[in-house]
C-alpha cells in the first residue's frame, strides 16, 4: 500500500511541480499570483452539482466556450483544450496574444469548465471535452480609476464578445463585468444572441459605499443568464449581488486551476458563472437541436429551488442542475400565471337545502346503526337462547379440578400371592 501511495504522490508532484499552498484568490485580485498547490479531496461544488453523472450522455464535445475575462495560461489540466486566445483590451493585440493571465480569473473559470480528470486529484471540470476560447479584456490589471473597481469599460467587453462570435463560440461566459450601459455592448450581446449563442454573465459583488442602484452588465440585458454565487451551505454568498440574477451556482471557496500549474481555492460570482457555462455546454452537446433560447429556458426550468423560492432577487430560479438540465424532459412554452380564484357565493336557499340533506343523512345513518344492533341482538337470542335455558342460564364451563396431592411415602407394591396363608414346614 505504501509504495502505491508514494508513486501517486510522485506523479502528483511531477504534474503540478509544486506542493506549496497559496492564499485564496478572488475575482477582484489586483496583483499577479503564483502557481497553485495540490488539492486531492473532491471539492464541495463537485459533490453538489455531480456533473460527472451526465458524462455517459454528454461531456461537452463539439462545444466552443468563450471566456471573456483576464486571459488564460497553459495549466496542465487544460492542455489540449485551449482552442484560441487573444488580447482585446486597449493596447492589446487582437490576435496571437492572450498567452498570460496575471490575475488568474480567466484560467480559474476555464478550469471549472474544462479541466481534465486525473487519478491524483479530486478536482475536474464540468465539461472536459469542450474547447476554450480565451479573450483577455483586462491585461495585467483592471483599469484604475473605475467605480466600482475591478471592472472594465463596456467597449472592451463588447470587443471580447464580438471576438468570441467571430471565432464560432457556442457559449460565451463573461466573468468580468461593467456597470455601464452602452450601445456598443448592447449591440455585441444582441449579435451573439442572434448567432444562437448562449451568453452567461456574472452579476458581480457588492462593495461598501457603492452607488445605489448599480446594474451589472451584460447580465442586465435581456436574453443573458445572470449568475450569482452560493456557499457550501447552499445560501447566497456574502457579497453576491442580489440583482439581475437568473441562476446561482457555487462561488465561495471553490477549487480551480491556477495560472501556470496547480490548483487552489477562489471566490466570486465570476467562478459561479463557469459552472453555469459548463452546464450549458453539456446540454448543448446532448441536445444540439435546441436553440440558445431553448437551452436558457431549460436551465431555468430544471434549476434546484433555492431557499427564497423561484424568482427571488438573490437566487433567481435557483441552483443550476447539470443532471436535470441534460436529462429531464421539459415541455415547450412559457408558464403563465393563473388568474386569481374568485370566491364562491352560496345563496341562503342552497345552504338551507344542504343543511336539510345533511340532517336527513344523519338520521338515516342513525336508524341504520340501530337496525344493525337490533339484528345482532335477535341473532344472539336465536343462537344462544335454547342452550341457555337447558343450562338454566348457568355457565357452561367445566368445574376447576381440585388439587389432590398424593402421599409422599407410597406403600410398596403388593407381591403376587401375598394374600394367601403361609404354610408351615
Amino acid at each position: 500500500m505504501y509504495p502505491k501511495r508514494l508513486v501517486a504522490a510522485l506523479l502528483t508532484v511531477t504534474t503540478f511541480s509544486t506542493v506549496v499552498a497559496f492564499e485564496t484568490p478572488t475575482a477582484s485580485a489586483q496583483q499577479c499570483g503564483g502557481p497553485g498547490g495540490v488539492v486531492v479531496p473532491v471539492p464541495w461544488s463537485q459533490r453538489l452539482l455531480a456533473a460527472e453523472q451526465v458524462w455517459p450522455l454528454s461531456t461537452g464535445a463539439g462545444q466552443r466556450v468563450a471566456v471573456v475575462s483576464t486571459g488564460i495560461t497553459d495549466n496542465p489540466l487544460l492542455a489540449g483544450h485551449i482552442a484560441e486566445r487573444a488580447d482585446v483590451f486597449p493596447g492589446g493585440r487582437q490576435t496571437g496574444g492572450g498567452s498570460g493571465d496575471c490575475l488568474g480569473v480567466g484560467t480559474g473559470v476555464s478550469g471549472i469548465i474544462a479541466a481534465q480528470r486525473t487519478e491524483t486529484v479530486g478536482f475536474h471540470g464540468m465539461a472536459p471535452d469542450v474547447q476554450i476560447l480565451a479573450a483577455n479584456v483586462a491585461g495585467d490589471a483592471y483599469p484604475s480609476g473605475r467605480n466600482p473597481k475591478d471592472t472594465v469599460a463596456p467597449e472592451t467587453l463588447a470587443a471580447g464578445i464580438n471576438w468570441a462570435v467571430d471565432h464560432r463560440a457556442s457559449v460565451i461566459a463573461v466573468p468580468t463585468i461593467t456597470y455601464q450601459d452602452a450601445d456598443v455592448l448592447r449591440q455585441a450581446v444582441r449579435r451573439a444572441l442572434d448567432h444562437d449563442i448562449v451568453v452567461v454573465a456574472a452579476v458581480g459583488e457588492t462593495s461598501t459605499n457603492e452607488t445605489p442602484g448599480l446594474v451589472p452588465y451584460p447580465a442586465g440585458y435581456d436574453g443573458v443568464l445572470g449568475v450569482g454565487a452560493i456557499g457550501e451551505n447552499g445560501l447566497l454568498a456574502q457579497n453576491s449581488r442580489p440583482s439581475r440574477v437568473d441562476l446561482v451556482a457555487p462561488g465561495a471557496n471553490v477549487v480551480t486551476t491556477y495560472p501556470v500549474n496547480g490548483l487552489g481555492s477562489a471566490s466570486g460570482t465570476a467562478f459561479a458563472t463557469a459552472y453555469v457555462a459548463g452546464t450549458v455546454a453539456l446540454t448543448r452537446a446532448y441536445r444540439p437541436q435546441l436553440s440558445a433560447v431553448d437551452i436558457a429556458r431549460r436551465l431555468l426550468a430544471t434549476a434546484t429551488p433555492a431557499p427564497e423560492g423561484t424568482g427571488s432577487t438573490g437566487y433567481g430560479h435557483g441552483i443550476v442542475s447539470p443532471v436535470h438540465a441534460v436529462s429531464d424532459e421539459v415541455v415547450a412554452g412559457n408558464p403563465e400565471q393563473l388568474p386569481p380564484a374568485a370566491p364562491i357565493v352560496v345563496s341562503p336557499e342552497v345552504r338551507a337545502r344542504e343543511a336539510a340533506e345533511q340532517h336527513g343523512q344523519d338520521w338515516a345513518f342513525g336508524l341504520a346503526a340501530a337496525g344493525l344492533a337490533m339484528v345482532a341482538l335477535l341473532a344472539a337470542i336465536v343462537l344462544f337462547g335454547p342452550r341457555g335455558r337447558r343450562r338454566r342460564w348457568r355457565t357452561g364451563l367445566a368445574p376447576v379440578p381440585q388439587d389432590r396431592p398424593e402421599d409422599e411415602r407410597p406403600e410398596p407394591p403388593v407381591e403376587l400371592f401375598a394374600d394367601l396363608p403361609k404354610r408351615k414346614i
